[in-house]
C-alpha cells in the first residue's frame, strides 16, 4: 500500500513541476520562440582602457553559442540583436605590501546593454547599469607585467560577465 502511495506521489509530483514551468538552471528560456539567431555588434567602448570591448564582445558571442543561440555576422540574418557598450573601467588597490606597494588590485567595469527582437522591434531585455567586479593580484614589478595581468583580469571578468548577463536574458534571473 504504502509503495502505490509513493508511486502515486511521485508521478503527481513530476505532472506538477513539469507544467508549472519548473527546469533545471541552464536549460531554460524566457526569450519568444522565433528567436534562434542572435547578431552582437562589437561593443562600443566609452573607456580609455583599450581591447575590454573586445574581450566582452568575444565572451558574449561564446556564451550565447554555448547556451544554444546561433550567433550570426549579420544583422539582416538576425532574430534579435544585442548592442552593447562599455561606459565605466575602474582600477583600485585593495593590498598593500609592507613596503607600500599595491599588489591586490580589484577592477569594476560598468555598461549598458539591450537585446531587441528584430522582427516586432520590441526590447527584451535593457539594462543601463551592468556591472563586474574581479580582483587579481600583481606579481614582480612594472608597467607592462601591470598591464598583462589586468589584460588577463579583464578576459576573466568578461567570461564571468557573459555567463550572468547570457544568463540573464536567458532565464529571466
Amino acid at each position: 500500500m504504502r509503495r502505490i502511495i509513493f508511486t502515486v506521489f511521485m508521478v503527481l509530483s513530476l505532472i506538477v513541476l513539469g507544467s508549472c514551468g519548473y527546469h533545471l538552471a541552464g536549460t531554460g528560456s524566457t526569450l519568444p520562440r522565433h528567436i534562434k539567431k542572435i547578431y552582437i555588434p562589437p561593443i562600443k567602448n566609452n573607456t580609455a582602457r583599450a581591447e575590454v570591448e573586445t574581450y566582452m564582445t568575444a565572451a558574449l558571442r561564446d556564451e550565447m553559442a554555448r547556451r544554444g543561440k546561433e550567433v550570426v555576422d549579420k544583422r539582416e540574418d538576425a532574430d534579435a540583436e544585442l548592442v552593447g557598450s562599455i561606459d565605466g573601467f575602474r582600477v583600485y588597490p585593495v593590498g598593500i605590501t609592507t613596503s607600500g606597494e599595491s599588489r591586490r588590485f580589484s577592477i569594476f567595469i560598468t555598461g549598458k546593454f539591450v537585446l531587441k527582437d528584430l522582427k516586432t522591434d520590441m526590447v527584451l531585455f535593457s539594462s543601463s547599469s551592468y556591472t563586474f567586479r574581479d580582483e587579481y593580484e600583481a606579481q614582480g614589478t612594472g608597467a607592462v607585467n601591470f598591464l598583462s595581468l589586468q589584460t588577463e583580469a579583464i578576459d576573466k571578468i568578461a567570461r564571468k560577465f557573459a555567463r550572468s548577463i547570457v544568463s540573464t536574458i536567458l532565464e529571466g534571473f
